[in-house]
């Protein structure tokens, strides 16, 4: 690998802690089953980057650093602390530290995206061949991957941004285009925050996500024993 690579990906996490990750799933599947669903995801993650043969660079959010699980250390190239205020901070400073290292194309990815595989990513790398940015759009009005390069980068696209709300998109493409900058847009993706995300996801799960969608089943196995879901009543409703 070169030391300067000309394309990484910045992979967002939280450390994986019961009762702070994915705290609106423990409704359903406890803090501890949300947790374990979080950690499945992110494994399902490093999996398909690993098959991309693309650097890594994991940022987490807070926190003590030993929390950081030594698989996602030896999947990453770079494990540090998120710099900045909100998200959008966050990821404009990580754009300009990979910049500023020397590399020419930084694509920014979630962590809870089972159904992001690696067409996805070589799609990003595409689009910005002809573009000046690549997003790909999610479910919920935001998105889950922003490609950028270090030629056209521009912070002010990550800046006032009313983040967690379903206009995220829609200001970030009004945003790129008050900067006269192109977008290549990719496929749909959905996250999984919620319930009702979940049950959507498990319509069609990803063939590609077996961390994902064995904690699934695993979940629903236990539902019946407190194990981990909290009354075990969302797993009756499952398909």
């Amino acid at each position: 690998m070169r030391q300067n690579p000309a394309t990484v990906v910045v992979l967002f996490v939280r450390l994986p802690v019961p009762g702070r990750v994915k705290t609106r799933l423990a409704a359903g599947l406890g803090v501890e089953g949300a947790c374990c669903l979080y950690q499945a995801m992110v494994a399902d993650i490093l999996c398909m980057l690993g098959s991309c043969g693309l650097p890594i660079h994991l940022l987490y959010d807070e926190g003590d650093d030993r929390a950081v699980p030594q698989a996602w250390r030896n999947a990453a190239a770079r494990v540090q602390l998120q710099r900045g205020g909100d998200i959008g901070e966050r990821m404009a400073t990580a754009c300009a530290d990979c910049f500023a290292a020397g590399s020419d194309q930084a694509i920014l990815i979630g962590s809870d995206i089972p159904g992001l595989d690696s067409e996805t990513i070589q799609a990003a790398r595409a689009a910005l061949v002809t573009h000046d940015a690549a997003l790909a759009p999610a479910v919920d009005g935001g998105y889950g991957l922003i490609a950028l390069k270090r030629s056209r980068f521009r912070p002010e696209v990550f800046g006032n941004i009313p983040w967690s709300t379903g206009d995220v998109l829609r200001i970030t493409m009004q945003r790129f285009a008050d900067l006269g900058l192109s977008v290549g847009l990719l496929p749909e993706l959905r996250d999984i925050d919620t319930l009702d995300d979940l049950r959507a996801y498990w319509q069609s799960p990803h063939p590609a996500a077996a961390h994902t969608n064995r904690t699934i089943i695993q979940l629903r196995g236990a539902s019946g024993t407190g194990d981990h879901s909290s009354d075990g009543s969302f797993f009756r409703e499952f398909p």
